[in-house]
């Protein structure tokens, strides 16, 4: 399997300053890799941390399982002070590198405490109405909560373009909500819903703004640079989910 093109530290390497333990896979290390590239380009390195061995087994590597008692990605690890810091759960890892790796662009927590307080519990929501139904979407056939399972997705999706602005939620601000749904709603995993439950975003109304927000996400350089291309390899990865099957851990 295959993921996403360019360099990636290997555990042999020496320690870099800023590193994020990833997998190519994983939705949820896509969102901090996604914070990465807009905080601080350049500025880190990414070692692939878990490896799948088929058909449904995550090796893990030995870095990982030291790092997080949870043996998940993604984890920050930041090397810059006296102490490592060690930061585990993919919005928490967002939050942390807004606040503590931003070179003066745009933050991913905008504006007046209120709109930040918002945006955390905007996150929060989408996270269980979208990210966490796709699971639920892929797994279930008709006549087996299927129905349920894509109500509440597209519910989620239609709560989520009644608020969004445009082009992104907040409008002109690429932010932690953007991040929070990107790596479910736009781009390969979706086509994933749609090889294995021929499952698809209506075009209608209540759905535009969520179309033109998808339209932007794609061209967006940080998630550009951080989603997998290889659809069959990703097709084979979500092949447990949709049979109904769970991965264990080596």
């Amino acid at each position: 399997m295959s993921g996403v093109g360019g360099d990636v530290g290997g555990e042999g390497d020496a320690p870099k300053e800023v590193e994020l333990l990833s997998a190519w896979f994983c939705p949820y290390a896509q969102r901090a890799w996604i914070a990465l590239e807009e905080r601080c380009p350049g500025r880190f390195a990414v070692t692939e941390s878990m490896k799948i061995r088929p058909p449904s087994t995550f090796e893990k590597s030995p870095m990982l399982l030291e790092k997080n008692p949870k043996a998940l990605v993604p984890v920050i690890l930041d090397r810059r002070g006296n102490a490592e810091a060690v930061v585990c759960e993919s919005l928490t890892c967002v939050e942390y590198i807004d606040g503590a790796m931003g070179d003066g662009g745009p933050a991913l927590l905008p504006g007046p405490p209120s709109l930040r307080v918002n945006a955390r519990m905007w996150a929060d929501r989408l996270n269980g109405e979208i990210c966490s139904a796709f699971y639920s979407l892929l797994s279930r056939r008709e006549g087996e909560g299927w129905e349920e399972a894509a109500e509440k997705f597209l519910g989620g999706l239609r709560a989520f373009s009644s608020h969004c602005k445009g082009p992104f939620f907040y409008g002109e601000d690429f932010t932690l909500v953007d991040i929070a749904v990107a790596p479910w709603a736009v781009g390969i995993r979706m086509v994933v819903l749609k090889h294995y439950r021929n499952f698809e975003v209506p075009r209608t109304r209540e759905y535009a703004k969520y179309w033109e927000w998808a339209a932007a996400v794609s061209k967006r350089p940080s998630f550009v640079s951080t989603a997998s291309k290889d659809l069959r390899a990703m097709i084979d990865v979500y092949l447990p989910y949709a049979e109904g099957t769970e991965y264990s851990s080596a």
